[in-house]
């Protein structure tokens, strides 16, 4: 039973990866015990969260191939310089394939990964046959979308891997752009727990923190440390809360709500857009500002400075807003 239980597994694997891995390359017939050896040793089949995580790191497998849908609620990060099939002496290569596929290589069945973001820094890095419900990162050149579809946005963080980024038979919702590093990667947070959101707002958190969802708290929320636009200690001092989606026009289209009992704003230029904040805020720094936005409260601050350079725009503040 073992024995079968091992050939089966095999077998499986073969035909999701044997062929159409290698762009071009073609397998024989006489190359086809070598290369299911190859496909075999050097491939990754995964049907859980944890070990696909494993898989696209620096330290995985130059493919991965998805069993089922996948969902986390944190950025992936696929990096380190693979080749085809796992030969050194081949091109450089990698390949996410959530789908399987019959003796002809014909996609049965697509499988979705869902993410806040996904990075990709492996060179060369195709992914194919399947749906990502998220945006994606580009830091390498060579990102191919093949037979797939991505739902969300594409960011890259050079013109040149851009330049080199193609879609073959694939489909990407969103839109294709470049966008600095320090801004879209290095320096924002993406969130869709309550905990992950809690330490994003922190003085070690980011200088924007977007949501994917309502978030509720039961305790308060503290927004502090000294941040800068775009991440970039050149830029003028910055921070944003922004729980909402928007479109390739920069439209929102989609509010969030943020409930807690109250909301501390310690970081200096803090601005809340887009989305609702249910619960009071309580000011303690200048330049707080509500921008398209609703805050269904009051907001208090601690010194009259911090009320006079507190500004709405576009927004609405339905209680009082005050000294205290």
């Amino acid at each position: 039973m073992r024995k079968f239980f091992s050939l089966s597994l095999i077998f499986l694997l073969s035909l999701v990866v044997l062929a159409g891995c290698g762009g071009n390359q073609t397998a024989t017939t006489e190359q086809e015990p070598k290369e299911e050896i190859d496909t075999v040793t050097t491939a990754s089949i995964v049907s859980d969260e944890a070990a696909f995580v494993k898989a696209i790191s620096k330290d995985g497998t130059w493919i991965i191939a998805t069993l089922n849908n996948l969902s986390f609620d944190k950025e992936l990060v696929v990096e380190g310089t693979f080749h085809n099939k796992g030969k050194a002496s081949n091109d450089v290569y990698r390949k996410l394939a959530p789908y399987t596929q019959d003796e002809n290589h014909n996609i049965t069945e697509s499988f979705t990964i869902t993410a806040p973001k996904m990075i990709i820094k492996s060179p060369n890095t195709r992914f194919q046959g399947g749906i990502f419900v998220g945006d994606i990162y580009v830091e390498a050149n060579g990102f191919n979308v093949n037979k797939a579809t991505v739902k969300g946005n594409i960011y890259f963080a050079k013109e040149e891997y851009k330049d080199s980024f193609s879609v073959s038979k694939g489909e990407v919702t969103g839109v294709s752009e470049v966008k600095g590093e320090a801004d879209v990667v290095t320096a924002a947070s993406i969130v869709s727990d309550g905990e992950v959101f809690k330490k994003a707002i922190g003085k070690d958190g980011k200088w924007i923190i977007a949501t994917l969802n309502d978030l509720t708290f039961d305790e308060e929320l503290v927004v502090e440390g000294t941040f800068h636009d775009k991440g970039k200690s050149s830029n003028k001092v910055y921070r944003k809360l922004a729980p909402y989606a928007q479109d390739e026009s920069h439209n929102i289209t989609e509010k969030y709500t943020i409930t807690a009992p109250k909301m501390i704003i310690k970081s200096p230029n803090t601005r809340f857009q887009g989305g609702i904040f249910i619960g009071d805020i309580y000011v303690e720094a200048n330049g707080f500002n509500v921008n398209k936005a609703t805050v269904k409260g009051n907001i208090y601050f601690a010194k009259e400075e911090y009320k006079d350079s507190f500004t709405v725009s576009k927004g609405e503040v339905t209680g009082v807003t005050e000294v205290k």
